[in-house]
């Protein structure tokens, strides 16, 4: 029998609230479903990237180390990137672990094997240029003793020259301290030769400051040593303040010897005794205008600053070699190799002592 209209119209309503309060009911579950799993594709890390690059970034290190030595690589810069290593490490070690702190991680691994790429040392030579070049310390001079001591270095001269108009320009400066002047307190020394304005060219001599009143200086000459152009000559001179004596080898045999005047001494003013490599120093406090007048023209390199008067075998057997494992060598005093360009000032192997420089041209070794 049919159902009246108004009561098969009552029945529909009441189905449609049933469906109403049921679907209702059901809404936050679903939605919570829905949001579940979606979150759940959100999520989606990928590890696996930042595991392959930790892997590439450990492999990357191996076998570098870094030093002040061509094929070594700067500073910090190796320990730097072993320590992103172990943060992104502990990235992946995290709950809850985020995609953008992966990719991130990744970012940084990336330019620490860049930094670590850009660092590595190559060797370059400094190049002094008469009246442009100079590296000099900037203070007193610390390691500079006064009862005996040896200084050596490798030196390639490019030519005699130097430039003229001045005076002191008949000598060429490759090793020196702020030292004699007429007139002036004299003191510290000079490894130098005479240049194309002064016979003979090429006269090496080592001398010292001995006071304000003559002789001022002593000099121990070792006659004409250099003469052959774009040559590397090894050189090294001793000093005894006890018996006042020096000896001068070029490339390890002994070539000059001598008895100085009296000792050495250091003038103490301008901040005390400064080193100069290629050029004197002296020349920045008597006369401004005479200042690099006095350079090398050439190359130098491997300057050795030792406590002690070497002996000839001991000069042998190191002469042609750069210093390693200096931490060996109980009375070296100051180690410059000066076989690579690390910035400036330029720092000795020790790490104490600096050299401010100016005017040099780093050339490819040859």
């Amino acid at each position: 029998m049919a159902l009246p209209l108004f009561e098969k119209n009552l029945k529909i309503t009441e189905m449609k609230k049933l469906i109403n309060k049921i679907f209702l009911n059901i809404t936050p579950i679903l939605f919570l479903f829905i949001i579940n799993g979606c979150d759940k594709d959100s999520i989606s890390i990928d590890t696996q990237a930042l595991d392959q690059k930790i892997v590439e970034a450990t492999s990357f290190l191996d076998g570098k180390e870094e030093g002040t030595q061509p094929g070594f690589y700067s500073n910090r810069t190796i320990t730097k990137l072993q320590n992103r290593i172990e943060w992104a490490q502990g990235i992946l070690a995290s709950n809850p672990i985020e995609q953008k702190l992966i990719d991130n991680a990744i970012l940084i691994l990336d330019a620490g094997i860049e930094s670590i790429k850009a660092s590595e040392i190559f060797s370059k030579y400094p190049k002094f240029t008469p009246g442009t070049s100079k590296m000099v310390s900037p203070g007193n001079i610390a390691y500079a003793p006064l009862d005996e001591f040896t200084v050596e270095c490798r030196f390639k001269p490019a030519s005699l020259n130097s430039v003229s108009g001045y005076g002191n320009e008949i000598v060429a400066h490759i090793l020196c301290t702020d030292h004699q002047y007429v007139g002036a307190d004299t003191g510290g020394y000079a490894l130098r030769y005479y240049t194309n304005d002064l016979a003979p060219a090429g006269q090496l001599e080592f001398l010292v400051g001995i006071g304000a009143a003559p002789p001022y200086w002593s000099v121990v000459s070792a006659g004409v040593q250099i003469q052959e152009l774009n040559k590397w000559y090894h050189i090294a001179a001793t000093y005894n303040a006890s018996t006042l004596t020096s000896k001068i080898y070029v490339d390890g045999v002994k070539v000059g010897e001598g008895t100085f005047a009296g000792p050495m001494v250091h003038d103490m003013a301008n901040g005390g005794p400064r080193l100069g490599i290629g050029y004197s120093p002296m020349w920045d406090i008597t006369d401004p205008a005479w200042n690099r007048r006095s350079n090398v023209d050439g190359q130098i390199i491997d300057v050795r600053i030792w406590g002690k008067e070497l002996s000839s075998s001991e000069i042998n057997d190191r002469k042609g070699d750069f210093l390693t494992n200096i931490s060996q060598y109980t009375s070296l005093n100051a180690y410059w190799p000066l076989n690579a360009q690390m910035g400036n000032p330029v720092m000795d192997a020790t790490g104490k002592y600096g050299l401010n420089v100016e005017g040099v041209d780093w050339v490819d070794p040859n």
